[in-house]
This record gives structure tokens, sequence and C-alpha cells, in this order.
């Protein structure tokens, strides 16, 4: 059995793009890569995995999620699922309405949450719709911060190149924003070496400073905590200081994982655990992410700022989940929780 990956942002990944992520195996014909699954992985016939009580991390105090509209329109209220002031990062895939993202974010204004919506630099036509879109999310959606990504066009739709040719700009400063996210990969881009990547970073570091944002760093989804916390280790020592939050799959079936997978290439940490037998076992009825979540909170990384879920699974069962989780994890007696 194998695993086709690509290492691309989930905007981009489920758009198709060829990934050059160093593979196990590659089709030179195709640029597909595959990495190889023990057979146990689909043949087991054990039940989920194990955990210990679960640690007191903090890390989902405050944590964030993903939702599309399409996925959204499922959701009879999210203020029933999710605790006040949760910021909900709203996906926009290339070709889809930016109308039907924004109406999104209105809704979740109206219901106590906070709107974060993608914000992709290759999808704009032009500085006109740059401003019009701007002035519409924080006008009319109750829009305060972005996510500012590249997109996952191989050629722009206007003169906007990239993330710095936005930021460049000088739209985003003047309409009203107060924090911006930007996006991180902590196992590598296919487009981009390491130093690219940490450069980018320390630009929008720089360029949020100046501008006077907020702003932060929200990772594509990992399971392992390994390459997360080289790459936090790596970005510290580099001068970025902003924190991060970390991208983790919500609870699912082990179907739904590997197609997203397969789609968003995170090879290296899916080899990490597909060698586990632990994981492997629980993947074969329901992965949830606790364990992964008991070794980032035992990382001491000063520079990880909390988590930020996929629902692959579904919006309902990740915030069970993390509901459950924050529920269950004793605080220790020497922290005191406001």
């Amino acid at each position: 059995m194998t695993i086709e990956t690509t290492g691309l942002s989930l905007s981009e990944c489920l758009s198709g793009k060829p990934c050059n992520t160093p593979p196990t195996e590659c089709d030179p014909g195709t640029g597909t890569h595959y990495i190889a699954v023990p057979e146990t992985f689909r043949t087991g016939s054990a039940g989920l995995a194990s955990h210990p009580a679960p640690r007191w991390d903090g890390l989902l105090d405050g944590f964030s999620i993903e939702v599309t509209p399409g996925a959204a329109a499922k959701v009879a209220s999210f203020a029933a699922l999710l605790p006040p002031g949760t910021a909900v990062y709203v996906t926009h895939f290339p070709g889809t309405d930016t109308s039907a993202a924004l109406a999104l974010c209105g809704r979740l204004s109206a219901e106590g949450l906070r709107p974060i919506p993608h914000l992709a630099a290759r999808n704009l036509g032009s500085r006109a719709a740059l401003t019009d879109w701007l002035a519409r999310a924080v006008e009319q959606a109750g829009v305060r911060s972005v996510l500012l990504i590249a997109g996952a066009a191989n050629r722009p739709a206007g003169p906007f190149r990239d993330t710095r040719d936005v930021l460049d700009s000088g739209l985003l400063e003047r309409a009203g924003l107060q924090g911006l996210g930007v996006a991180g990969h902590p196992e590598g881009h296919p487009n981009a070496r390491a130093p690219a990547l940490t450069e980018a970073l320390l630009h929008k570091q720089a360029w949020a400073r100046a501008a006077g944002l907020d702003a932060w760093i929200v990772t594509q989804f990992t399971f392992s905590a390994a390459p997360v916390t080289r790459w936090l280790a790596r970005l510290a020592e580099a001068g970025v200081t902003l924190t991060a939050r970390i991208g983790l799959a919500g609870p699912a079936r082990p179907s739904t994982l590997i197609t997203y997978a397969r789609q968003c290439g995170v090879g290296a940490s899916l080899r990490v655990l597909t060698r586990r037998p632990d994981v492997m076992t629980g993947l074969l009825r329901t992965w949830t992410p606790d364990g992964l979540v008991d070794d980032l909170s035992t990382a001491g990384a000063t520079n990880l700022a909390g988590l930020h879920l996929f629902p692959f699974g579904g919006l309902a069962r990740a915030a069970d989940w993390a509901r459950t989780r924050r529920a269950e994890a004793p605080a220790p007696a020497s922290r005191v929780i406001a």
C-alpha cells in the first residue's frame, strides 16, 4: 500500500499541484511521490490505541479551527459547538465564490466567534479587487484579522505574485485590520527551500511590527511533534519571534486522514506515524491527536502559542474532542487559571 504526498498548504494541496518533497519512491513520469505504509495499517484488527491520562498543557486554551463554506452549511450553530471568541479560519479554495466565504464570516461574527478568512494573493485580479474584498470583510463581515497565503494558482490572476506583493501594496494596513496570520511549514514546502521560508517570515514579522498589527504563524497539519519542535527551534535561532499555532488533524477515520495526507504533503510525519504500533492500531478505527498534544505539551518551545484544528472528521467531532480533552486534563496546583 502506498500514499501519495505533495507538501502543500491546505488551500494549495486540494488543487492538485505537484510536489518536490523528497519521496520514498517517485514516478518520474507524473511527478507523483509515494511513501510505503505497512500492511497492518489496513488489515490489522486491533482497536483504538490507549493513551495515558491527558497531561495539562494549556495548548487547547483558545484553540482555533478551520472550516469551509460548504462544511459550514451543515452546521446549525457554531456558538453551540465552540467557546465564545474562538478563531474560525474560513478557507477559500480557488474557483469558489468569495461572497460565500465573506457571508460565512458575517455569520461567525454574529454568533460571537472571530472569523479569520484566508486571503490568497495569487487569486486577486487587481488592486481594486483587494481593496473591495478588504472593505467587505472588515465593514460588512466583522473581520479583524486575515490569514495571508500565496494561493494555489501557478500564475497570479493579477499584480500580486506572492504575499510580499500584498504586504507591500499598502492596502492591508489601511483596511482597519488588527491581526495577520501567515503560513508555516514545519515539514517544508515544495516550492521554496527552508532559508527562503525563514527569510519570508522575518520580512512579514518586520512588516507587521512597522504596521502596528499583531502577527502569528499557522502551520500545516502534522502527525509528529519532532519536525515541529526542530522547526520552532530553527525559527528562534534565526530571530523569528512570531509565535506559532500548530495544525493538527482532528478525530477522523483513517481513510479520511490518508486522503488529506496524500493531497497536502505531510509525508515525513506520516512515516513516523505509521512506524508507531500504538498509533497504528488507533488509526484502524479512529485517530485522535491526544498523543501528539502530549508530545507538544512537553516540548518546552516558548514560541508555541497553541493549536489549530483541521476538522477532517467533522467540525462537531473536533470541537467535542477539544472540549473533552480540556475538561479531562487537570491543571497543576501551581498554575492559576483565570
